[in-house]
Order: C-alpha cells, then structure tokens, then sequence
C-alpha cells in the first residue's frame, strides 16, 4: 500500500478544507473554518449617547465582523447558524431589532436599511415596530419598550458567521403616542389648573399598574396659539388605567380656542388631540383710569407708556370714563365689547394689549337704570375652532354713579 497524498482545496476565500487521499479513497475531512461571529459592543442614536429610539432613528452601531455585509436580506432567506457558501441561505446579511419572545426564525424586525462604514462600525435605521403590546414575538417590552439589535453576516467570500450575540446592543423603543379626549368639547378652568383625563388610542402597551407606567416616561404639553403667536406649557402626568392618563392642566394655561394637548412618550413626541379643549375667557378685574381723556388718546395711538389705571370700576351717569380690564382669553374680545347692561345706553372704544389687558373708553348717553353693567364681550372664532364662551366674574361689573 502506498503513501496517500494531501490535498488542499479552497471554497471561497477563507473556507478551507483539507483531506487526505490513501490508496482506496478519503481518508478524512477536516471541518470548515468558519470566520468569527459578528459582535456589537454598543448601539446609540447617532451622534449621541441617547438609547431611546422609534420609526426612522438612525442609530450607530459599533462591534466587529461587519466587513462584506452587503444587503438586508428577507427574515426566512438568511441562515443564523453557520452554514458553507455558496450553500442556500448563505452569501446574505441582515440587521435586526429583536424583541420579546424572539428565536431563531420570529420575533424581530429588519433595519429598514443599513451602511457599513468599516469592520467595526455601521449606521442602521429603526423600523417601525407592531405591534408594541409587550406579548406579541417581536412586540418591544411593556413598560422599558426594551429591544435588541443583531448582526447577522453570511457573506459569499467564505462560510456564514452566524448572529451577534450580545447584552450591549439593548435600546429603548418608543412609539408615538396618540391622545384622545374622546371627541367631545372639554371646557378647562380659563385660569388653569384641575385635571384632564386623556385616552392613549395608540402607541403603548397597556400599562395595567403604575409601576408600568412610570417605565414608560409619558409627559405632555398645551399648545395654542393666542393673538399670533404660539404657546406652549408643560404638564405633570400621573397614571390612571391600562388605557388612560390624567393630565394635570398647569395654571395660567393657554386660553381662547382649542388648545391641543400632545403626549410625550420618553422623548417621543406624540399625535395631538387637537380639536376638543377649551380655556373660556374670563374678565378677573376691571379698574378705573385716572385720566379719560388722555386713555382716549392713547388708545388711538398707544405707545409704551401705559395709562394709570387704579381703584373701583365707577363710572358717570353720563359723560366719559376709561377702565383698564383684566382676564385671560382677550385677544379674541376686539370690537365686541359691551358695558350697556339691561336698558343703558353706552359706546365703547376698547384697545387689545394682550392676551391679559385691554383698555377702553365709554361715553355713556343713558346708564344702565339699576345703575350696575356686567362687563362683556362675545369671542370670536379662528379658522373653524368655534369660540370659547366668557365666564362672568364677580369683578367684571361698573357701578354708574351721579357721584363720579
């Protein structure tokens, strides 16, 4: 018998398989030399240290064996366990975000698309991820919205090298929340404060303790905008059921037409109800002007320095007057403004100087005969928002006197 001979073959060009020939065959088969499993070491929001993500964050990922990572290949083409090329279901690659029950062939979502920019580090952009009830395979976890990202590399220049295994790659899924008062208009104190109940319709998985709640960092904002320009006003959040939150309305919160009131989930900001909360407008005090005359004139031409408005609202049983008048919601009172009562006869000429304070000058040709007016005016609407409605107030009255 003579001696065998080696031969060496290549498959690929890192594969290598090496057998030995003896007279009658094969003698033996070693195995073949699969590259190393990728590993991720870390995965943030790109240019930050920020681990809270959703739909469209591109995040940096940084580990190694992500050289000839080419395409995104569909979930059931791309083998995770080591597997020789050309062999079907290797020769692919692929990003995934991995959540809750996940294994092998389920339960994770592929980047929606993904650049290598050497071995050691890749951009990736996070999929929208559903659903995100915290059960379901590929759900991220209730409360923390915890998922995972793996690597997997089978690429066609050797053997498969199986998927990135690894406790640094963790990040935080948040989706957008959406906010509901329910479709029906919600009248809010005009001075603020009180609370406002607010249905979560989509985004979380339903937070059935506090505990749950608290994991998943929920705040909010007011928005509105009053006389041109936008407001905005943070709120306390605290828990209410699996499926509701209640939303503590801070004081002096914006007033007159809708307001929207946004969830923000760690972060994330959220879909608005937009349509259905109102602060009414409210006169809070109103006090007479030293000088009517000079009011009237500056009404006409206002400048920086103020009328000297103080003391009780009195007014003449004819005769001028001015009053400066105090509230919340104004800016929408322009033009609309009454100081007759029942049965007098009384022509105003009122100036908008914020959303807080507007001055006005009377001319009263017949007083009211009980010699007592409510101050009033009808807010006007913005686009299609129908007005809010003015709450009388104790303070929101002028006392017509022979004595003034």
């Amino acid at each position: 018998m003579g001696k065998g001979r080696r031969v060496v073959a290549r498959c690929g060009t890192r594969a290598l398989v090496v057998a030995t020939v003896a007279a009658g065959g094969l003698a033996a088969v070693a195995a073949p030399a699969y590259a190393a499993v990728p590993t991720v070491s870390s995965v943030v929001v790109a240019g930050t240290t920020n681990k809270v993500v959703t739909s469209g964050t591109t995040v940096l990922i940084t580990g190694t064996g992500f050289s000839g990572m080419t395409d995104n290949a569909a979930a059931g083409g791309c083998s995770i366990a080591p597997i020789a090329w050309p062999t079907a279901n290797s020769g692919c690659s692929q990003v995934r975000f991995v959540g809750v029950s996940a294994n092998a062939t389920t339960g994770y979502t592929l980047a929606t698309r993904y650049n290598v920019i050497s071995d050691t580090q890749m951009y990736a952009t996070v999929p929208t991820i559903t659903p995100v009830d915290g059960t379901t395979a590929g759900s991220p976890a209730a409360g923390t919205g915890s998922i995972r990202v793996q690597v997997v590399n089978t690429t066609a220049t050797g053997t498969s090298s199986g998927v990135s295994v690894s406790s640094q790659s963790e990040i935080f899924y948040r989706a957008p929340l959406t906010a509901s008062l329910g479709g029906t208009d919600v009248n809010a104190n005009p001075l603020g404060g009180g609370t406002l109940p607010v249905q979560i319709t989509a985004g979380v998985a339903p937070m059935t303790t506090s505990a749950l709640f608290t994991a998943e960092k929920i705040t909010a904002y007011l928005s509105s905008t009053v006389g041109g320009s936008p407001t905005v006003a943070p709120a306390n959040v605290t828990w209410k059921d699996a499926d509701e939150v209640n939303v503590a309305l801070p004081p002096q919160s914006a007033t007159g037409d809708y307001v929207s009131v946004m969830l923000v989930h760690d972060g994330v900001a959220g879909t608005a109800d937009s349509d259905d909360l109102k602060f009414p407008s409210v006169i809070t005090g109103i006090q007479s002007c030293a000088d009517a005359a000079a009011t009237s004139t500056w009404i006409g031409a206002p400048t920086t320095t103020f009328p000297t408005c103080t003391g009780t609202a009195n007014a003449p049983t004819s005769g001028a007057a001015a009053f400066k008048i105090t509230g919340k919601g104004l800016t929408s009172s322009a033009g609309t403004w009454s100081f007759d009562g029942t049965g007098g006869t009384v022509t105003e000429t009122c100036l908008v100087a914020s959303d807080t304070t507007v001055y006005c000058h009377i001319s009263v040709t017949t007083p009211p005969p009980s010699g007592v007016a409510p101050v009033t005016f009808t807010p006007t609407a913005v686009g299609s928002s129908a007005a809010a409605a003015l709450v009388p107030t104790a303070g929101g009255i002028v006392l017509y006197s022979t004595l003034v």
